[in-house]
């Protein structure tokens, strides 16, 4: 979770100090509403492209005890030929660490994926736009998986002490599905 943290702090310090022509921030109100509060930002690289790098953090998302820290970078080309503006393509990453009940067994562990996203952007102003995303991707993850009341930490320990992971594998799923509030800052 600090590598996460840390990387996307480097990002926004990145983004701070560039001269770009626009510069936005972002809050996808999907992952806010299920209380995993987002916030990101676009950085406009050229006539047609801009980067979009989105971090979320739930820790009790809608009052369970499932929690995710995620970053998502995604490239993205802008079919009009004007960046924030109408319909885009692109390439979306994810980096993220999780812990969710399902079926009666948790679930714990860190993932990444890329994919492929499209997207509608719909100015209501002209600094305020909003963004109609999704996308789809492989996910690769290595979690642990175990029963409800069993302690898993206590029990399964690699040489070192740590937890081992007892479960990995691949999947295809959305990597980021919503509607995001940006507004442009310059």
């Amino acid at each position: 979770m600090r590598k996460i943290l840390l990387t996307f702090a480097m990002i926004m310090m990145f983004t701070a100090s560039t001269k770009a022509q626009m510069l936005a921030v972002n809050t996808d109100v999907a992952m806010d509403a299920i209380t995993a509060p987002s916030l990101g930002v676009e950085l406009v690289l050229g006539k047609k492209s801009s980067l979009n790098i989105n971090a979320l953090y739930g820790p009790n998302i809608l009052g369970t005890k499932a929690k995710v820290v995620a970053i998502q970078p995604e490239w993205r080309v802008y079919i009009s030929g004007r960046p924030m503006y109408h319909h885009y393509f692109g390439v979306v990453g994810l980096l993220t660490q999780y812990k969710f009940k399902l079926k009666n067994k948790w679930r714990d562990g860190d993932a990444a994926g890329i994919g492929v996203s499209y997207g509608y952007v719909l100015p209501v102003t002209p600094r305020l736009l909003f963004d109609f995303h999704t996308s789809v991707g492989g996910i690769f993850y290595h979690q642990k998986e175990y029963a409800v009341g069993d302690d898993y930490d206590a029990h399964y320990t690699n040489e070192e002490g740590y937890p081992k992971a007892n479960a990995k594998g691949s999947i295809i799923l959305p990597l980021r599905l919503g509607v995001s509030l940006t507004y442009i800052l310059k």
